[in-house]
């Protein structure tokens, strides 16, 4: 069995190997963790270098910061009238852009805590966690993990990076 490394800084961990392999940058930033526990037996699999993931996660975020999200400001007058006529419907209208609009800050926050942790450079140690793929669903050790799960059923790049290794393990 595979074993697949984090850094561990602090309270957080950084994905170690998956972190070039997403097709969307910005996503990046689902990579990190807040709590696993370290695997000891199975075949290492080397992690990039640290100094790498802290790039991939610059670059993660300035690809966020470069994505047209819908930024338009919500006219005072309709925000006001819709109340008094139909507020329902009115959310309903903004629905999408309120949703990626919120998406965004909360990853732009995720990415200003853990680039603030980083660039001071922080001792960090590494750990090992198993990944196994069960009926499209990504087990890291044994429990269910709701991102890869999604990344790994809509990020082709994470996606092919997962059957790539767990196919060299069951050609073994």
């Amino acid at each position: 069995m595979k074993i697949f490394p984090f850094y561990r800084v602090e309270n957080i961990f950084i994905d170690a190997y998956f972190m070039d392999k997403l097709a969307k940058p910005y996503l990046r930033i689902l990579l990190v963790k807040t709590n696993l526990v370290n695997q000891k037996e199975g075949e290492l699999i080397n992690p990039l270098s640290f100094d790498t993931i802290i790039d991939l996660l610059k670059d993660g975020y300035n690809n966020l910061n470069s994505i047209k999200v819908n930024k338009e400001k919500i006219n005072i007058l309709d925000s006001i009238l819709s109340s008094l006529y139909n507020p329902g419907y009115y959310l309903r209208k903004r629905k999408e852009e309120i949703t990626l609009s919120s998406l965004y800050r909360i990853y732009q926050l995720a990415y200003k805590v853990v680039l603030d942790k980083l660039q001071k450079r922080p001792p960090y140690d590494i750990i090992y966690s198993t990944i196994i793929l069960n009926d499209n669903q990504i087990l890291i050790n044994g429990k269910i993990d709701e991102v890869y799960t999604k990344l790994f059923n809509h990020d082709e790049g994470f996606r092919k990076a997962i059957l790539s290794l767990l196919s060299e393990q069951l050609h073994k």
